[in-house]
């Protein structure tokens, strides 16, 4: 029957590998998303770069058929990815809804115009592309007006490339900051089993020999922090996935594989190293520093 000394020393250690697993899987499943967002920020680009939007105000007196005609060859241009036609009644909805009440009730009239809604193919988006692109659909016969927000999108564009260089500055940091922590935290572990390697050596133990099952044990728990990390990450991307259907695609099996083997592998390589250096530490230190 196992003493009470013995029975804390084991409930320490099993406490101390726990925390240890946790920490260093809250620290990888930070990377992990972080390297997610670094890998999508194209994606991320796209998706911002989508909304933006140029209207084609319509003359009042254009029929439907001419409307027609535009709408066709403006969407067979090469900078076009969609355009929707809004009568001037959808936008009387439109705005009525915005506003709370009904204006038409003051005017007696619809004075708003048809217009076409253009989203742009994501290559022509650049300010200066949609400045050429509203000059050239401004000479259209039966357009009225080109209106879009230059302002908006020189700062969307700023924006976009001030969060890239911050994902990567931040990035760096943080692989230096998980590194740290995961080295401090099995230096905790083991520094409660400094005595252990203390016996190990009086014994006659070469240093070899003590070292592989601390280290075997390092990259284990690299493993399995690995392994919880990566249902964190997973539950993360089904959540962002259910808001934002199209940020994520599950099908590009080949970069989540990369991504996932990436994690493992960085889990067991941090651990089993600092686990190294640690036990080394602990090797070589004097015996009174020990007590």
């Amino acid at each position: 029957m196992a003493s009470t000394p013995d029975k804390y020393a084991k409930r320490r250690a099993r406490t101390s590998a726990f925390s240890t697993v946790i920490g260093i899987s809250l620290v990888l499943f930070m990377l992990g998303i972080l390297t997610i967002l670094i890998l999508n920020a194209q994606k991320l680009s796209n998706y911002v770069k989508e909304s933006i939007r140029v209207e084609i105000f319509l003359d009042a007196d254009m029929k439907e058929a001419e409307i027609t005609r535009l709408k066709k060859e403006i969407e067979t241009l090469p900078f076009a990815r969609e355009a929707a036609y809004i009568s001037k009644d959808e936008s009387a909805k439109q705005l009525k809804e915005e506003l709370g009440e009904d204006f038409m009730e003051f005017l007696d009239y619809n004075p708003l115009p048809g217009l076409i809604d253009l989203s742009l193919n994501i290559k022509y988006t650049h300010p200066d592309s949609i400045s050429v692109i509203a000059d050239g659909l401004e000479s259209r016969a039966g357009v009225n007006e080109v209106v879009y927000s230059p302002n908006l999108i020189r700062q969307i564009e700023t924006n976009i490339n001030k969060i890239g260089l911050a994902l990567l500055a931040f990035s760096g940091l943080l692989l230096l900051i998980a590194i740290a922590l995961i080295n401090n935290t099995i230096r905790l572990t083991i520094y409660s089993k400094r005595f252990v390697i203390r016996s190990m050596q009086l014994v006659g133990a070469t240093s070899g020999f003590i070292q592989k099952p601390f280290i075997l044990a390092g990259i284990l728990q690299g493993l399995y922090s690995s392994f919880i990390s990566i249902l964190l990450i997973l539950g993360v991307l089904f959540a962002v996935r259910h808001e934002v259907p199209d940020f994520f695609e599950f099908n590009d099996l080949i970069m989540f594989v990369k991504l996932f083997s990436l994690v493992a592998l960085l889990g067991m390589i941090i651990s089993g190293i600092s686990t190294l250096f640690a036990v080394r530490r602990y090797l070589k230190m004097d015996a009174s520093k020990i007590y």
